[in-house]
């Protein structure tokens, strides 16, 4: 369709502009995105952003088997990253010491997987089936939960803490581990499976 023919028909701008995205996403030669973020001091704040690119902007990200793995990172200060929704994302965040937020409620997340080593956790998951990892040396980490998502925690490790659950601790003191659920788990239309080693602190599931 050419631009004449386009404005001729009286499709505007906006429009116009709609399509050209669609069509070059759509001429990709990758359907999903393996992203890898690191950080060494500073807090991190991460959300969906429909503005920004599913690539971050790199010119020719590696691909294999449709999938494209792009990497970045910042060594010092706080970092806000705006997170694009189109695609599937597999997400791995490696952090040496700051608070993170992360609201990933509105991205099509596929995996996740968290390593921090100090710092307060905040973490809002989306609606979607998925396999996580938290790993955690010392620090407090909330997760929130959608309403038709069941949780399930597979606790390798939790040398010193207390684990809640939809407001009930399940367990408290030193070293344990265990299977923990959500009460509605077995019944949810989404599940996420989650693998648990973490040091000192609380974790928490609303």
């Amino acid at each position: 369709m050419s631009l004449h023919s386009v404005l001729s028909r009286g499709l505007n701008f906006s429009a116009f502009a709609l399509l050209l995205s669609s069509a070059a996403l759509a001429a990709t030669p990758y359907n999903s995105v393996n992203l890898t973020l690191k950080q060494e001091l500073g807090n991190l704040s991460l959300s969906a952003n429909t503005k920004a690119s599913p690539i971050m902007g790199v010119s020719k990200p590696t691909v294999k088997n449709g999938v494209a793995y792009i990497s970045a990172s910042h060594s010092m200060g706080d970092w806000a990253i705006g997170l694009s929704p189109k695609l599937p994302l597999s997400l791995t965040l490696n952090r040496q010491q700051g608070d993170a937020a992360l609201d990933l409620r509105s991205l099509k997340l596929s995996a996740l997987s968290i390593t921090q080593q100090l710092g307060d956790l905040t973490l809002k998951l989306p609606t979607a089936t998925l396999q996580a990892t938290l790993t955690q040396t010392q620090g407090d980490t909330t997760i929130t939960l959608p309403s038709n998502v069941g949780l399930r925690l597979d606790v390798k490790k939790f040398t010193q803490g207390t684990l809640v659950i939809s407001g009930k601790t399940v367990a408290d003191g030193f070293n344990f581990s265990g299977v923990y659920m959500t009460a509605n788990y077995d019944s949810a239309t989404y599940k996420v499976d989650m693998t648990i080693n973490k040091e000192q602190g609380s974790l928490t599931v609303k």
